[in-house]
């Protein structure tokens, strides 16, 4: 997945696998339509995100090919990390 480029950048809190919404990124609506939009439970994940745009995808679930290169995404200001307030076992 992207989980480890994005991290570079992102808080990525579940290592790429749908859990929060940390990895938000906003597609430049040129680009939204060839990334594609999200499915119904990444859209659920998104609905918690920080200040969500009608252009918001998970970055962990955009699946990168040769037809995006030159991709423009924009990195929200914060987020809401929801892993925070999991209490994990010790």
């Amino acid at each position: 997945g992207n989980a480890p480029v994005l991290g570079e950048y992102l808080d990525c809190a579940c290592s790429g696998i749908m859990a929060c919404s940390t990895c938000q990124v906003v597609v430049d609506k040129k680009w939204f339509d060839i990334v594609g939009h999200p499915e119904e439970a990444e859209q659920d994940m998104l609905d918690l995100a920080y200040n969500p745009q009608e252009s918001s995808r998970l970055g962990c679930q955009i699946v990168l090919g040769s037809t995006m290169d030159g991709l423009v995404l924009m990195l929200p200001k914060g987020s809401n990390n929801m892993m925070d307030n999991i209490p994990f076992d010790d």
